[in-house]
């Protein structure tokens, strides 16, 4: 898959990874931020990291 990361402080843009290495991303770089994210809107973590890991999946047309 191939993801540009949502967080505006991050520059991470990868393609041809898989999730769970984006994952990885998320829970090294910005644990804080999806951490505040949770508290603030009264979410699990692992929804929070989800609906990053969706926002952040760039899909190329391949035509």
């Amino acid at each position: 898959m191939n993801f540009n990361c949502i967080f505006s402080s991050c520059n991470f843009k990868q393609n041809n990874i898989e999730e769970k290495e984006f994952l990885k991303h998320l829970q090294d770089v910005h644990e804080l931020e999806i951490k505040e994210i949770s508290k603030t809107e009264n979410m699990s973590v692992k929804a929070v990291e989800m609906i990053t890991i969706s926002n952040s999946t760039v899909f190329i047309n391949s035509n």
